[in-house]
């Protein structure tokens, strides 16, 4: 038996030397260098997507009144506008805090609230930012890209910055005196995106908001975005010439 068992661990210590000198032979051919190197492809993509800030002021000498009144507009804004499906609709910044004097007495208090609106259908979204003017004027105009839009465009990249990739490893290989190379590793990166809108909406919003005749859609326009694909890794350096 004890014969049996010692051949049997022979054979099997003879059985992995062909692949043990494989792994060996591979680690010592690719003792070479290693570089690493980053490459990027970006696109420039629409902005599909608008989020409309709406926000009421309210101001009291009692905390509970500034409390409730920003409630009950809130409510009732939300309230109406979930009943369509066109726009998504959420709750933002919130808060009440009080005013002092320079002796450090509460002579105040002074509340803000706000709601979101966001939507790849810009006409629908404005529209329903035009409605509710009265009660909470537009404070802010925002644009980006949406999560499929942004999701086809990195997919559309990944062919063309892999091939940045090895054209980048292949020609620092030359210029470094080696014959080829051998990717080591690669990360998978997205820089995100660069907003770049083509003006700004903010202080124009405000003082439209002011405006009486607000029934009419907002005027809005989207700008672009670059959204980015990165790949960082590193190379073996092989054939030193």
């Amino acid at each position: 038996m004890r014969t049996a068992l010692l051949s049997r661990s022979v054979l099997a210590a003879f059985l992995m030397l062909p692949l043990t000198q494989v792994l060996a032979d591979e680690a010592k051919e690719l003792k070479g260098p290693v570089l690493h190197l980053e490459a990027q492809a970006y696109t420039e993509v629409e902005q599909d997507t608008v989020v409309i800030t709406l926000q009421a002021t309210r101001q009291s000498s009692e905390q509970a009144i500034v409390t409730k009144e920003l409630s009950e507009t809130v409510s009732a804004i939300l309230k109406d506008a979930k009943g369509q499906d066109v726009v998504k609709v959420s709750s933002g910044n919130y808060y009440v805090r009080p005013q002092h004097d320079k002796d450090g007495k509460v002579t105040a208090w002074i509340g803000q609230s706000q709601l979101l609106l966001e939507s790849t259908n810009m006409p629908a979204a404005s529209e329903l930012a035009a409605k509710y003017q009265d009660k909470m004027p537009v404070a802010n105009v925002s644009f980006t890209v949406s999560k499929q839009a942004r999701n086809a465009a990195e997919k559309d990249l990944m062919t063309e910055a892999a091939k940045a990739f090895r054209q980048r490893a292949q020609a620092m290989s030359t210029a470094l005196g080696y014959g080829s190379f051998q990717i080591k590793e690669v990360h998978l990166g997205g820089s995100g995106a660069v907003y770049r809108s083509p003006k700004s909406y903010r202080s124009e919003m405000v003082m439209m908001s002011a405006a009486p005749s607000m029934a009419d859609a907002l005027p809005i326009d989207s700008g672009t975005e670059d959204v980015t694909l990165s790949l960082n890794g590193s190379i073996y350096l092989l054939d030193k010439k």
